[in-house]
């Protein structure tokens, strides 16, 4: 349900600016339901400060309403400019990124909820009042004050959200919040990690086969509730499609093992757990975060834009992803109840098919860069470096592939000596 509900605030900008609308909402209504009944009663007792008249309090009203709706239109002009930026410089996979950032949607919030205080404040500000002092206006005058303030740190978001470093940053921790949640899930004996599914071991009457609810990718498989539909109906179920993939209403996306006698099952149950969209998600899709380090290093290294360093720093970040994804080096996830039973298998990339998604597009397009081929060999020592034996194999294999593409007959000798002494130290570190 917690990823469900990521899900739809990722997909809706107006899920944070709704919330903050509706505040805006409750305090304009406490703060004329304290005009009309409390602050006759307490102007005595609250410095007079607090209060103004009511034609000053349109005239105040008004004019913070027209300020805060220019700023609201500079924000989204801002916004608009930052996606360009990232579309064109960065990839459009990172758009959504920027677009559901709490804090970009937070000052987005703050403006329309200042702006809806005080056009409703506005409105109710009609004859009945005479010439009772209020408050309306004092606190419209603390909003727009904090608006200001929300400004002033946005444009500081904007500056730091452009830089490609900042970007990288948030893209490797994106991928490493989700391995953090797995091996939480893993310690608490919910997860299990096996090299192939062995399905022979228990008996089953009937197996059915289950098509995807619509063509898009896989963005979220919900265990929690394929865990549930497991115990009701005494099941054991299969995916053959792993998070991420790309199917169609005639794609088999899982397979489900009958234990008992086969029951009818709802077919709107089985489609309420699993959600299939135009575009792959980071929520469950750890590996999303390194294509997306892909696309950037790629962008990098176009003619367009010659920026080999901005390539070269996502190549050195693809590190610790890489290593945190090689300490669990599996096919397939098999997801438990609370009596640590086995319920739930979902297929995951193994680390070949992982190194390899990788890089070979960096291989093909970087391979006239001797900087971008040194900096994956420098890649692969850090990830040797906190590895096991049989992830460095592969990670021999794999540096083998990698550096086939470079022509060391055409290269000037101290191109060479560094090519080679990056192989002897790769070599070293992998113990092979």
């Amino acid at each position: 349900m917690g990823d469900k509900f990521l899900l739809r605030v990722r997909k809706s900008i107006w899920y944070i600016p709704t919330l903050y609308a509706s505040l805006s909402i409750i305090l304009t209504v406490l703060v004329v339901m304290f005009d009309i009944f409390l602050a006759p009663k307490l102007m005595n007792h609250l410095p007079k400060l607090f209060f103004t008249n009511v034609e000053l309090a349109k005239t105040t009203l008004a004019a913070i309403a027209t300020a805060l709706l220019t700023m609201t239109t500079i924000t989204f002009s801002t916004i608009m400019v930052v996606l360009t930026t990232y579309s064109t410089q960065f990839s459009p996979r990172t758009l959504q990124d920027f677009i559901t950032d709490r804090k970009t949607l937070r000052v987005l919030g703050i403006f329309i909820g200042g702006f809806l205080y005080s056009i409703l404040a506005l409105l109710f500000m009609r004859e009945w009042f005479d010439d009772q002092p209020v408050i309306a206006a004092f606190v419209g005058v603390l909003l727009a004050v904090l608006c200001l303030g929300i400004f002033v740190i946005f444009i500081q978001h904007v500056a730091n959200s452009i830089q490609v470093s900042k970007l990288i940053e948030k893209l490797v921790q994106e991928g490493l919040e989700r391995m953090e949640r797995k091996e939480q899930w893993r310690l608490e004996g919910k997860l299990k990690y096996k090299e192939q599914l062995n399905v022979d071991h228990f008996y089953f009457s009937d197996i059915k086969n289950i098509k995807a609810p619509s063509t898009g990718y896989i963005q979220l498989i919900d265990v929690e509730q394929w865990i549930g539909l497991a115990e009701k109906y005494h099941l054991f179920i299969e995916f053959h499609k792993q998070i991420g993939d790309f199917v169609t209403e005639h794609s088999d996306i899982c397979s489900i093992y009958f234990l008992k006698e086969p029951q009818k099952i709802k077919e709107e149950e089985l489609y309420k757990a699993v959600v299939v969209g135009t575009e792959r998600t980071p929520i469950q899709d750890e590996s999303f975060a390194l294509q997306k380090l892909v696309e950037v290093a790629l962008r990098a290294i176009s003619p367009g834009i010659n920026d080999p360093n901005t390539a070269n720093s996502c190549i050195r970040y693809m590190s610790k992803l890489i290593l945190t994804y090689a300490k669990v080096d599996a096919n397939m996830e098999l997801y438990c109840n609370d009596k640590g039973v086995e319920k739930v298998a979902i297929p995951v990339k193994t680390l070949e098919d992982l190194l390899y998604t990788t890089f070979y597009q960096i291989r093909n397009y970087g391979k006239e860069d001797l900087s971008v081929m040194f900096t994956i060999l420098e890649c692969f020592i850090l990830v040797g470096e906190g590895s096991n034996q049989p992830t460095k194999k592969k990670l021999l294999v794999m540096s083998e592939y990698l550096t086939a593409v470079i022509k060391e007959e055409g290269l000037h000798p101290l191109d060479c000596k560094r090519l080679t002494s990056l192989k002897q130290h790769l070599t070293k570190v992998l113990n092979i």
